[in-house]
């Protein structure tokens, strides 16, 4: 599939089967001047304009946010239909509108069954750049591009756009291919978790994934590093090792590394953690039935951590990103950790197993600790579909954001938004530490019901280093979709790598 940014004038020029206009909501309660639009850039033979202007409002159309609006002209000299997808409100639009207008215009021309379409964005006077609202389309064409459709056999569905030009309105702005091969990069990047995640854990298990971490990471020019069983005992990650230990003969636990250095001094060192449960059966707390149905989605925070890494290699920032994948598969058998077990974690603290369940801190944990003494990161992130309790409190859409440093929470939160991905700061309540407390060992690896993402957090906040920067992302809602969205299909969503790009290449 072919994408290209094009002037305003050669737009008008392309021979292509649907034009589609990105159209702001009204601020005055009243539909949008369409027939000015049409005449103005002369996109739509005259004689249609009126007519489609007043069909497009006759039929409820007004430029709200995810509004769209579809007609056929059965012209032979334009366009076979025109498009028209709400941006919202002026004064009040979001550069992920852009990015869902991308995704919806993509969709819709896409059921038509044509073959190519232009998509020409209004833009507000101030705040969002011409280069950013392309940007953010672009990644919204190419992520509702993607399919999970491998296992198809029957009624596969069929991708038929070849060649789709955006321009904007904005007759200063010129052509730049640049702008769509990075914004191409971070949506193939998304893709890339996305493929992971959706993967059933027989494709996608520990040595899986460290076989296709030395494979693509070294093609694109990371150095990779798979540190196995015998490793991992020598560097005494207890934790990882008991929790992966009752699939250890089939799917035995790695901790994998990925690295990338600049090729001038770095600005900033920056180390990403993600855990890696290829399959969480729960160990022998073990779930019930629908509860481990999705289960292979647990690596969502590896996923995101392996895609970044990759398109980090594709755009080259200035800065030094280090990348750690904790890979497991928590399942049950003659060899599987107990409830009542004590392990004593690579920091030298010892944890009292009160759920198996709880998993995810105890690899975290010991690859924290690993990385810290491996690395000196300016900022420390781990990503992780840690807790259902961060699920109850924010819903589905909204990943929790735990942090030491204001600065780095803050910023994670507004790029969070420029990237269409939300997430509410939470707090790191000292109080509820008290939960974590044993009596046999130096803590506990649950608490009570309560706060249970704070203290699956506190837990964590353990094994950071005093005064690193440190920030954990606790994805467990939106690192999956049950149905599709503007550019999110159903299932894997590759949540946080948008993300962690954009705070990466900010500088």
């Amino acid at each position: 599939m072919k994408v290209s940014i094009v002037s305003l004038g050669d737009l008008k020029k392309k021979k292509i089967d649907i034009f589609a206009f990105g159209i702001f909501e009204s601020s005055e309660k009243k539909n949008p001047d369409l027939s000015a639009l049409f005449s103005s850039l002369k996109t739509v033979p005259a004689s249609l304009q009126d007519q489609l202007a007043a069909t497009a409002q006759k039929e409820g159309f007004c430029g709200k946010s995810g509004q769209q609006f579809v007609i056929n002209t059965l012209s032979q000299a334009g366009p076979a239909y025109i498009m028209l997808v709400g941006l919202g409100l002026q004064d009040k639009i979001s550069i992920d509108a852009y990015r869902k207008a991308g995704g919806l215009a993509f969709r819709l021309a896409n059921d038509k069954r044509v073959t190519s379409f232009s998509f020409l964005l209004s833009l507000p006077p101030t705040a969002i750049s011409a280069e950013t609202a392309l940007s953010a389309a672009i990644e919204g064409v190419y992520l509702s591009r993607y399919r999970f459709d491998k296992y198809f056999t029957e009624n596969k569905p069929e991708i038929f756009i070849e060649d789709i030009c955006l321009a904007c309105i904005d007759k200063n702005y010129k052509t730049n291919q640049e702008l769509v091969q990075n914004s191409k990069a971070i949506a193939d990047g998304v893709c890339f978790a996305r493929d992971l995640i959706n993967e059933g854990p027989w494709v996608v298990n520990p040595p899986a994934l460290a076989k296709r971490a030395l494979k693509e990471g070294k093609a694109l020019g990371l150095d990779v590093e798979v540190l196995e069983e015998k490793e991992l005992e020598k560097e005494n990650m207890n934790l990882i090792l008991a929790v992966g230990k009752a699939s250890a003969k089939v799917a035995p636990p790695c901790l994998i590394r990925l690295s990338y250095r600049p090729t001038k001094k770095a600005k900033k060192h920056i180390v990403l953690v993600g855990k890696g449960v290829t399959f969480d059966s729960g160990g022998l707390d073990i779930k019930p039935a629908d509860g481990m149905l999705d289960m292979k989605v647990d690596m969502s925070g590896a996923a995101a951590v392996f895609a970044t890494m990759l398109t980090v290699a594709k755009l080259k920032p200035n800065v030094s990103v280090t990348g750690y994948l904790a890979c497991v598969e928590n399942g049950i058998g003659p060899h599987a950790y107990h409830p009542g077990d004590v392990i004593k974690s690579r920091r030298g603290f010892t944890v009292e197993i009160n759920n198996t369940d709880a998993e995810g801190r105890l690899i975290l944990a010991d690859a924290l600790d690993f990385a810290q003494s491996k690395e000196k990161p300016d900022y420390l992130i781990d990503l992780a579909t840690l807790t259902g309790a961060c699920m109850v409190a924010l819903g589905p859409q909204t990943a929790g954001l735990f942090s030491t440093q204001d600065e780095l929470a803050d910023s994670l939160m507004k790029l969070g938004k420029t990237a269409g991905e939300d997430y509410w700061r939470m707090p790191l309540n000292e109080d509820l530490r008290e939960q974590l407390k044993s009596s046999v060992a130096d803590m506990k690896n649950t608490g009570t019901r309560y706060g249970g993402s704070i203290t699956a957090a506190l837990f964590l906040k353990k094994f950071v280093n005093d005064g690193t920067p440190w920030a954990h992302l606790d994805i467990a809602g939106p690192a999956t979709q049950d149905k599709d969205h503007p550019y999110t299909s159903k299932g894997g969503a590759g949540f946080g790598v948008r993300t962690l790009i954009a705070f990466i290449c900010q500088w």
